[in-house]
């Protein structure tokens, strides 16, 4: 399951939040502004993305991880997270754990309904 229309609002406007702090940098920067000021804009900027890399991370596996569970690919999945942190390793790995326990007694529920072999397909 791709973004959801709920999430996507929220995901832009953290998104424009972060913009606004990269513009702010910019200026910054552009007017010679005191170093110590600019790095301090500049880890905002940082800590927004990380928390919507966060939000995006915890709606993956809320949804798609779920369903590949569910459809017997979870080792597609678990191989893609795996790439995702070594590429971004300063994600919060306690947050991933928190998604993951929380989802359990879903994939765990879903499980015992879902019609056999007729699930949707995640994230292609």
């Amino acid at each position: 399951m791709p973004i959801t229309d709920e999430s996507k609002e929220k995901l832009k406007n953290r998104l424009a939040k972060a913009m606004g702090h990269l513009n702010a940098v910019h200026r910054m920067v552009d007017e010679k502004k005191y170093c110590i000021d600019v790095l301090h804009q500049m880890k905002a900027v940082q800590a927004a993305l990380d928390k919507i890399s966060e939000e995006i991370l915890k709606q993956h596996l809320e949804t798609c991880v779920v369903e590949a569970v569910q459809n017997q690919d979870a080792g597609r999945v678990m191989d893609e997270l795996i790439q995702v942190f070594r590429r971004a390793p300063e994600l919060n790995l306690d947050d991933v754990r928190r998604s993951i326990l929380k989802a359990q007694p879903e994939i765990q529920a879903e499980e015992a309904t879902a019609p056999n072999g007729n699930g949707k397909s995640c994230c292609h």
